[in-house]
């Protein structure tokens, strides 16, 4: 992760023939667990300011989802394959989670992780994730493939990069998310994700999912974001037995790359003891 390079560790673990990257900061022996999970065509580069937060108390993981960062690509992928990529790290790295946190698609992926391995995550904090609860009319359009256009020169496609739905970042932060989110490929530059991830299609199973959550769990959502409604992260924290919800009534759908201190500051204060 660029904030923090010269002390994070990087892991190479199996998971179903492909090889996921883990970033791994460590902390004093016996630290207790973070782990922060990125979204759909995102990396874990979407947390770098909000892990130099934590960092020092907590032991933090933060893997990449295959065919996303520099994880290796599938041949194809299905709805679960996030859940299954995330068991693979519980379980090469031996890991008890305390924390974690995870946002948008990440936090789908990481509620099935839960209900898999209920004893192995202590709290989840999910950020501004979808499921198919509540109303059907604001479901988002979201784009059937990635973006496949390779740029010739870096400095452009830094220059294009915008994140999904579009919104307001930091220029600073835009460029550098940017540059850690290109890779080299025949012709030029890349973003970091396989074109061919699928569209994400609407389950239909997850007023069970929630239901199976036993974990204490809050939500944290993004009043402007424009992927959850305030209606459906109600019927979401509902259905999970959420002990909060809490809203930024003036941030966007990437909250860690709008407000990261504040978003830093809400997970803190929701940290069990």
């Amino acid at each position: 992760m660029r904030v923090i390079d010269s002390k994070m560790v990087k892991h190479s673990i199996p998971a179903d023939g492909a090889v996921l990257n883990v970033f791994e900061l460590a902390a004093q022996p016996n630290s207790p667990v973070m782990l922060f999970v990125h979204g759909y065509r995102a990396n874990a580069h979407w947390w770098d300011e909000v892990v130099t937060a934590f960092a020092g108390n907590y032991r933090i993981i933060v893997p990449e989802f295959s065919g996303m960062g520099q994880s290796t690509w599938r041949d194809s992928y299905d709805q679960r394959q996030g859940t299954r990529d995330l068991i693979a790290v519980i379980q090469a790295l031996d890991l008890v989670v305390d924390v974690a946190v995870a946002h948008s698609w990440g936090g789908h992926q990481t509620v099935g992780l839960c209900r898999e391995y209920p004893e192995r995550i202590r709290q989840l904090v999910l950020v501004d994730s979808f499921f198919m609860v509540g109303p059907d009319y604001d479901i988002p359009a979201g784009a059937a493939i990635g973006n496949t256009r390779v740029y010739v020169n870096k400095d452009e496609a830094i220059l294009r990069f915008r994140t999904s739905p579009r919104q307001p970042i930091p220029e600073r932060r835009r460029t550098a998310l940017a540059a850690a989110s290109l890779c080299e490929v025949e012709g030029g530059w890349s973003w970091a994700y396989d074109p061919k991830l699928p569209l994400l299609d609407p389950s239909d199973d997850d007023e069970e999912l929630l239901r199976d959550l036993s974990i204490p769990c809050d939500f944290i959502l993004a009043g402007l974001g424009g992927v959850v409604s305030l209606e459906r992260a109600q019927a979401t924290a509902q259905l999970s037995r959420c002990r909060s919800l809490i809203v930024f009534e003036d941030a966007h759908h990437h909250l860690m790359l709008e407000c990261p201190e504040r978003l830093a500051e809400c997970v803190r204060g929701l940290i069990l003891d």
